[in-house]
């Protein structure tokens, strides 16, 4: 019988939707003359996406419904 583990199940989770304009960093990231991995694409993503969600809370605890710049 096939188990499946959780580094079988992992690699597929790990690919959510893009919070960023993937081609736009990658455009920034070579004019500076360097290159950039998958890896750190979604890692950036996966960094927006918790500045969001802890932007969110302080602006529910704050009792507003309109997120600002002070909330990051």
């Amino acid at each position: 019988m096939s188990e499946s583990t959780p580094e079988a199940v992992a690699p597929a989770a790990e690919k959510k939707e893009l919070l960023i304009v993937q081609s736009k960093v990658r455009e920034l990231i070579r004019s500076k003359e360097k290159r950039v991995s998958d890896e750190f694409i979604q890692a950036l993503s996966a960094h927006v996406e918790h500045t969001v969600e802890k932007a969110i809370a302080r602006c529910t605890a704050n009792g507003r419904s309109t997120l600002r710049p002070e909330d990051i």
